[in-house]
């Protein structure tokens, strides 16, 4: 009798044994695919849904290496606050080697948050985008990304909001009223979707430009001919919104070849439309205008125009005119302080005397953007 009692435990022992060894094995293939679901997000661009997948994979198997590829997407989707968070749990669920330069880019993020303090002396719920952050009254500020933001404090039927632009590094003092809601507010913001529609954090304001790029003339006068040019330029961002942005820059263009040698001098605006505002990616209509130098050297014309007041013996001559470069260019942000610019086409208009032939104007260039 207690051998088979001893060989029923047995039994009962292998199959929970077995049991839980199954359930195992179908959390780790759930992990499995969710690490591709990550991976697959983060080559798309869609960093929140990426660091959501990797952080589902650790739930599911406990590797503490998913919550590093977590913390990763949140940074580079510049979700700041949720990648401190997040590589904080990465250092504390072990010793990584790397320790100590986690521990410098979290500093470094840190940085890159603002301070939010209400101003409330009743008790209320103070959200940001449709999450709840914090409670009324607040003790201290309470960090947030950089970027546009909904804030909002409510209690019961009454409510404060304020949406605006929220500098890295700034500390925002804002005093509430609260209100009765009618009704015809745009109330709580979806949380199941508030990612998906939450503006770009803040691009940094100021940018150098380095660019190459050509001229084709359009006439077929060659004069001035095609060239190629060099571009040395800078801007500043004046105004940024949800869906777009406005700059105003300064531009030094160099051309060479066909026995031409120009250079400008081109203040401009750059109009800037972003499609989606989680995704790095601008639209730009920009309009240059200034003056340029045309020095043409050669010992005989090759235009059917002479660009001197009359032919003579001299090898150059230079003309003076007034430009204006109209454009269109796409511009994408691989970090803050980085993106790389396509100007897909732009009119390249030399009015002087007696000068006058428009030119496709196209280039590429690279933008370091800081403070």
């Amino acid at each position: 009798m207690k051998v088979r009692q001893s060989l029923s435990a047995l039994v009962v022992a292998t199959l929970a044994l077995a049991a839980h060894s199954g359930r195992a094995e179908d959390a780790m293939d759930q992990a499995r695919k969710r690490y591709a679901a990550g991976e697959r997000e983060y080559a798309s661009g869609r960093y929140w849904q990426s660091a959501k997948a990797f952080e589902e994979a650790f739930d599911l198997s406990r590797k503490a290496d998913l919550l590093y590829n977590a913390a990763r997407a949140y940074d580079r989707g510049e979700y700041f606050l949720r990648a401190i968070e997040t590589y904080e749990s990465y250092l504390k669920a072990g010793m990584p080697p790397d320790a100590e330069t986690i521990s410098q880019r979290v500093a470094l993020l840190r940085k890159q948050l603002c301070q939010v303090h209400v101003s409330l002396g009743e008790k209320a719920y103070l959200f940001v985008d449709g999450h709840e952050y914090y409670q009324t009254p607040m003790a201290s500020p309470v960090s947030i990304d950089s970027g546009y933001h909904r804030i909002e404090v409510r209690s019961g039927n009454r409510f404060w909001a304020k949406e605006q632009q929220f500098v890295a590094g700034e500390r925002y003092e804002f005093e509430a009223v609260l209100e009765e809601d009618h009704g015809g507010g745009q109330g709580l913001i979806s949380s199941a979707s508030v990612e998906e529609v939450r503006a770009k954090p803040r691009t940094r304001q100021v940018a150098i430009v380095l660019g190459v790029g050509g001229s084709i003339d359009v006439l077929g006068n060659n004069f001035p001919p095609h060239q190629a040019s060099i571009l040395l330029g800078a801007e500043y961002r004046i105004k940024e919104g949800l869906r777009g942005a406005f700059d105003l820059g300064v531009k030094i263009p160099i051309e060479l070849l066909q026995s031409w040698q120009n250079a400008g001098l081109l203040l401009g605006m750059r109009g800037v439309l972003t499609p989606v505002p989680r995704l790095p990616l601008e639209l730009v209509l920009s309009l240059d205008v200034g003056f340029a130098t045309l020095d043409y050297r050669s010992s005989a014309p090759v235009s059917p125009k002479w660009p001197c007041a009359s032919p003579s013996a001299l090898s150059s001559c230079s003309i003076y005119a007034f430009r204006a470069v109209p454009a269109v260019s796409v511009a994408y942000r691989f970090a803050s302080s980085f993106e790389m610019r396509a100007q897909l086409i732009g009119l390249e208009l030399n009015l002087g005397s007696p000068l006058f032939d428009p030119r496709l104007a196209f280039g590429l260039q690279a933008a370091y953007r800081f403070f």
